[in-house]
């Protein structure tokens, strides 16, 4: 029986695995999309130097010439007295398709999103946000191992 519950477990992890590959990513420039009211000028500065600073531990380098867009876009809408916010992160970068014709596009090659309903919509949209981004990292990290 144990036997079995170690498989299951191990396979489980297999299949835990994110769908996005992050190898060679190494050079990102943050745009920040605030679609949102209650997110001030102040503290957008505040999230983009904050996430500038995670990517730079992680061994990222920022704004050199092509680099791949990071982004993180909060979107929000007023209900009766609280919000509900979609915070987004995505990596966009420029890749050739693979059809029958090779088309130059613009592709999410990363893309995270939660979904919050909050009475403290900064407070709550900033600690998804540090959440999304450290999931990034986390999954930055192990593809370049």
């Amino acid at each position: 029986m144990k036997k079995i519950l170690l498989i299951i477990a191990f396979c489980s992890s297999l299949f835990s695995a994110s769908i996005f590959t992050l190898d060679n990513v190494n050079n990102l420039k943050l745009y920040f999309a605030n679609n949102s009211d209650f997110i001030t000028p102040k503290q957008t500065v505040f999230i983009k130097k904050s996430t500038e600073e995670k990517l730079k531990v992680a061994g990222i380098e920022l704004n050199k010439v092509d680099a791949s867009t990071f982004m993180i876009k909060v979107e929000s809408i007023e209900v009766d007295e609280s919000y509900a916010v979609v915070i987004s992160i995505a990596l966009g970068e420029e890749v050739i398709t693979n059809r029958k014709e090779r088309i130059e596009s613009f592709a999410w090659s990363y893309y995270k999103t939660d979904i919050i309903d909050t009475d403290e919509p900064y407070k709550d949209t900033l600690e998804s946000i540090n959440y999304l981004v450290d999931e990034f990292v986390e999954s930055y990290l192990d593809d370049m191992e």
